[in-house]
């Protein structure tokens, strides 16, 4: 089955990761490797585009499907519009329900850049597989609405862990 372990991404419209888990039935678990409110740096700062020291919240959770680690997540929200978070758990769902459920936000559209990087040594050990070795890297913003990026995200995972789809009309 490990070959089959798969979500498919739909370039064309948004959806979260464990939704395309749960619609086909995977089994998945998602330990939280740590979580803080920090202050922005200058790549946070950009991104988000709020000031550098702005207090952003950030967590960053390992993707366990059928059990396998699948795919290292870090998210990073500005820490007003999520205040208390860090007082909930996050571990084995869906931020994105959280979110929702919590404080009312739905995510309306994302951005990513999608490149195949190699591996770090914390990445090897937590993905299990050879350090340097080929990884798929996704960074992105989440927007709740069509102007300020809401969530700056960054994903590595085993390739074969996601496939791509895209359709264009003309």
């Amino acid at each position: 089955m490990n070959d089959e372990v798969y979500v498919t991404r739909q370039l064309d419209q948004f959806e979260s990761i464990t939704q395309a888990l749960e619609a086909r039935g995977f089994h998945y678990a998602y330990p939280i490797l740590n979580q803080s409110v920090m202050e922005a740096n200058k790549l946070i700062s950009e991104q988000l585009q709020i000031p550098i020291a702005t207090r952003v919240f950030s967590y960053r959770k390992l993707r366990i499907v059928e059990d396998k680690p699948r795919s290292i997540e870090q998210v990073y929200i500005e820490y007003e519009k999520v205040r208390g978070i860090e007082n909930l758990s996050l571990e084995n769902q869906s931020l994105y329900r959280v979110l929702r459920r919590q404080f009312g936000y739905d995510i309306r559209r994302n951005e990513e850049e999608i490149r195949i990087v190699h591996a770090s040594e914390e990445e090897a050990r937590l993905l299990h597989v050879e350090e340097d070795a080929e990884i798929l890297m996704s960074t992105g913003l989440t927007y709740l609405d069509s102007v300020k990026p809401f969530e700056y995200f960054q994903i590595v995972a085993i390739p074969s862990f996601f496939k791509f789809r895209s359709v264009t009309t003309v």
